[in-house]
């Protein structure tokens, strides 16, 4: 409220030209200010389609983790498994080798058994045998036949029960060496699958980031917009109200002559181009001059057109450089409470000092690069520059001070 009452104390008295370039402005303002809104709509459709892919990553990542999760328990209860498999394996292969020492020990004797069983034939098969002793040796001979070929029958048996158990047992080494390879393929899944997710998560990040980023920035330029936009507002409005004044005053003027034919007085107050403002007088310590050199162009108080005669009065002062483009220097410590530029009293700045003084320097060319918004600054710290007029004007609380008063001119 009370930067908003300095502003509208500085403003009024002065505005009294530059309606067109306010207006003009606020036209721009608004124009610009629908085009960020328009600007704003669009983003927001592309914020939501990237809002949607950070929706379906988020699916995708939860997908993800269900599917490690899974890989997880099957490594996990597989890799014991895989490891008595491996037991298993050394026990099968020493146990083909056993066998395959069996096989051949088993085609020895089957082999001497062939040989034999074909000798007992070749004797069995001779003339000379008719006695009674060949008879008994043919008779023996046909037993050892019988008996040679139940061994040669279970030596085959055995034979082929190796080698199945030697085919078996080499089946079963390959389905092990499968699921070994089976379980390490399915770790080398879940080592991609656990990077895909990590990539996933950092690519969410960084999509979550350029969102909040660009609905700041826009966010951001439409508040600055509007609060540009309503200042201008009120500009406007303080204008129109002086352009009334003035036109009220016009008026009047033309009425003066008149008046002052038939005996009046003289002096006018002219609509709100006089205002009874509340004054008091300064009763400090004096300070500073804003300026080095000057001379007062315009003084604080009444003030009388001597052509027709109308009575203003003059809430601040204007002082008039000796140098041009010279620098105006703060009057007194305090707070940078405004720095901007205005639409009718160019650049402006306003302090906010002890004891409930402020001060507002107006139509200043330059604001010092090192002004801020909320800066504490020394008596004597360069504010700006003026190319000629400084119109400089002082309050305390709601009244209004000769500034004069306060830096100890005439």
């Amino acid at each position: 409220m009370r930067l908003c009452a300095i502003v509208l104390a500085l403003v009024l008295p002065l505005a009294c030209i530059g309606a067109p370039n306010t207006t003009q402005k606020i036209t721009e303002k608004s124009k610009t200010l629908e085009e960020k809104m328009q600007t704003e709509k669009q983003l927001h459709g592309k914020l939501q389609d990237i809002a949607n892919d950070i929706m379906n990553e988020e699916k995708n990542i939860e997908k993800i983790k269900d599917k490690i999760a899974d890989l997880s328990q099957n490594i996990s209860e597989s890799q014991e498994a895989v490891q008595r498999k491996y037991e298993y394996l050394d026990k099968l292969t020493k146990d083909t080798q056993q066998l395959s020492s069996l096989k051949k020990d088993l085609e020895q004797k089957i082999i001497k058994i062939i040989a034999e069983d074909f000798s007992f034939y070749l004797v069995s098969d001779s003339d000379y045998l008719d006695n009674e002793d060949g008879i008994l040796v043919d008779e023996v001979l046909q037993k050892m036949d019988t008996i040679m070929r139940k061994e040669f029958s279970k030596l085959a048996s055995d034979y082929k029960l190796i080698n199945d158990q030697i085919y078996s047992q080499s089946q079963e080494i390959k389905t092990i060496h499968g699921e070994i390879q089976s379980a390490k393929s399915k770790k080398d899944e879940l080592v991609a699958l656990e990077k895909k997710r990590e990539s996933s998560i950092v690519a969410l990040n960084a999509k979550k980031e350029d969102y909040k980023k660009q609905l700041d920035d826009i966010q951001k330029e439409r508040d600055e917009l509007r609060a540009t936009l309503e200042k201008l507002k009120i500009i406007q409005v303080q204008e129109e109200n002086q352009r009334l004044a003035e036109k009220n005053a016009a008026a009047k003027r033309d009425k003066a002559p008149q008046a002052a034919a038939v005996g009046d007085t003289g002096i006018k107050q002219i609509g709100s181009s006089y205002q009874n403002s509340n004054v008091k007088k300064y009763v400090g310590e004096k300070t500073i001059a804003p300026l080095d050199s000057f001379s007062v162009k315009r003084r604080f108080g009444d003030y009388v057109d001597p052509i027709y005669k109308i009575k203003i009065f003059n809430e601040s002062v204007v002082l008039s450089s000796n140098t041009p483009d010279a620098t105006v220097k703060s009057v007194l410590n305090g707070k940078v409470i405004f720095a901007k530029d205005t639409a009718s009293m160019e650049k402006v700045v306003i302090i906010e000092n002890g004891d409930d003084i402020h001060t507002i320097y107006a139509h200043l060319s330059k604001i010092a690069p090192t002004i801020e918004v909320g800066q504490k600054i020394k008596k004597g710290y360069i504010i700006g520059r003026v190319d000629n007029d400084l119109t400089f004007e002082v309050t305390q609380k709601n009244f209004h001070i000769d500034p004069l008063e306060l830096i100890g001119a005439k």
